[in-house]
């Protein structure tokens, strides 16, 4: 089975109600823990993560792994921010329904990972104060 990498670019604050302390943001895999990325040169946050690559049943692109969430014709990842305690204090989830069956082959030839760019320097909280996760949509390219 032929894989992928692909590289997740976060630009942001993170949550407004959020601890902070370190460990506690990353990448989220499907057993709940928390990769953490590396910093980048502007201080963003840079996710590197290789998943599996098949083709559905009308040869879509399904993309598998660990962190590979949701059903197979709606997968996305998430970024997940936690309090010391373990308590999630957001998630956001990153739709990876933009990546197609010529970004894999470019990435695989060029050995050069699907790269996407997430820029959140605007978070929000409700009127109760919890704060705003939900869906934030990437493109995804091959640099």
């Amino acid at each position: 089975m032929d894989s992928v990498r692909l590289r997740l670019i976060y630009d942001g604050e993170g949550p407004l109600k959020w601890g902070r302390a370190p460990g506690t943001f990353g990448m989220q895999d499907k057993d709940g823990r928390l990769q953490l990325g590396l910093q980048g040169e502007a201080g963003e946050a840079v996710f590197d993560v290789t998943l599996q690559v098949k083709a559905g049943k009308s040869e879509e692109l399904v993309l598998l792994g660990s962190f590979a969430h949701g059903p197979p014709g709606g997968r996305f990842l998430y970024l997940a921010w936690a309090e010391e305690n373990g308590t999630l204090a957001q998630r956001l989830k990153i739709p990876l329904g933009g990546i197609n069956w010529n970004d894999v082959r470019d990435s695989i030839e060029q050995q050069k990972p699907v790269v996407g760019l997430l820029v959140d320097h605007h978070p929000r909280v409700t009127s109760t104060g919890a704060n705003i996760g939900g869906s934030r949509l990437v493109s995804w390219r091959v640099l």
